[in-house]
């Protein structure tokens, strides 16, 4: 006290309670979100971790005992989680033709068409669409029996056009792959739509100046501007391609044995989250869907460190 005094200060004790408080206050705020995300997130993660050296009886973790690696020789000598693989991969092709798509939308846009604002809203509603009611609009327009893309190509080319894509495991790729496509480009073309209009315009006056071909304005002055944008949309469609499920699931509701974990003809449908799905939650069988957990993870990781490494050669940071 005397050394304030003979400053002439007088020390402000409420004033530090008061400081004190909203530190405590502060620090409980932040504890808060992150008990959850401990809670929720880090100790699954560890539980699902450490079953994967275990043999586990249905979801009692009382019963987990060392299994000396046997889940991992399960589930890497299992045909089904290869060709769990080999799907997902081909089905996340979807994502690199929505991307496309979704730039040719945009470059459309970009030209200022009248009404380009109206034809935005409509393109973006397919992507806050649910994923559910998707799936079942597609399914019925591709019923092989009274879906209207049979009846039109019946009206049109003969009984003979009529495609079984409950059966032919080709159609039935196909058919995801539409159902796809037609919902994920909204996204993109929002984010494309900001990207074009940041390019800087004078970019484009000097090159009419110069007699520049409209694929030569594309190539060297939008693609290098839009590129990080491009980056950022291939980064996260690669990783939304290689987690399929949703659509893949309510499909294989076309197949009787789908409450199997039958995804479709020769399970042309079986993406590597279906796998992860019916092994923990058909089959009980968690340990062998950790480990498929973990090695998709480990897919998705290769894939988007390449990407990120091979990001240089065509994108500007």
């Amino acid at each position: 006290m005397e050394k304030f005094a003979s400053h002439g200060l007088t020390p402000d004790l409420h004033a530090k309670k008061r400081v004190d408080g909203e530190k405590i206050f502060a620090y409980i705020c932040v504890c808060i979100p992150l008990f959850g995300f401990t809670m929720f997130s880090v100790v699954p993660l560890l539980i699902s971790l450490i079953s994967t050296f275990t043999t586990m009886e249905y979801y009692d973790l009382n019963t987990m005992t060392w299994n000396n690696f046997e889940t991992f020789k399960v589930v890497l000598s299992d045909d089904d989680f290869w060709k769990s693989l080999l799907v997902t991969l081909m089905l996340s092709m979807s994502q690199l033709i929505s991307l496309i798509v979704a730039l040719f939308i945009s470059f459309l846009l970009s030209k200022k068409p009248r009404g380009r604002k109206i034809f935005q809203i409509l393109f973006f509603i397919p992507y806050i669409c649910s994923s559910v009611a998707t799936a079942y609009m597609w399914m019925t327009m591709f019923d092989p029996n009274y879906g209207i893309i049979n009846s039109v190509l019946v009206a049109i080319f003969g009984e003979s056009a009529r495609v079984s894509w409950t059966a032919d495991p080709a159609a039935y790729v196909a058919a995801i792959i539409i159902t796809t496509v037609w919902q994920a480009p909204g996204y993109g073309i929002v984010m494309y739509k900001a990207a074009f209009d940041a390019v800087n315009p004078s970019l484009y006056e000097a090159s009419d100046i110069d007699g520049a071909s409209a694929w030569k304005k594309f190539w060297r002055i939008t693609f290098p501007s839009i590129a990080p944008t491009t980056f950022y949309l291939l980064m996260t469609g690669i990783i939304a391609g290689l987690q399929t499920f949703d659509i893949a699931k309510l499909f294989a509701s076309w197949s009787a044995d789908s409450w199997t974990g039958t995804a479709g003809p020769d399970n042309i449908g079986l993406t590597t989250v279906f796998y992860i799905y019916r092994e923990g939650t058909l089959y009980y069988n968690i340990p062998a869907a950790s480990v498929a957990s973990w090695g998709l993870f480990l897919v998705i990781l290769t894939l988007s460190l390449i990407n990120y490494k091979l990001r240089k050669r065509w994108v500007n940071v």
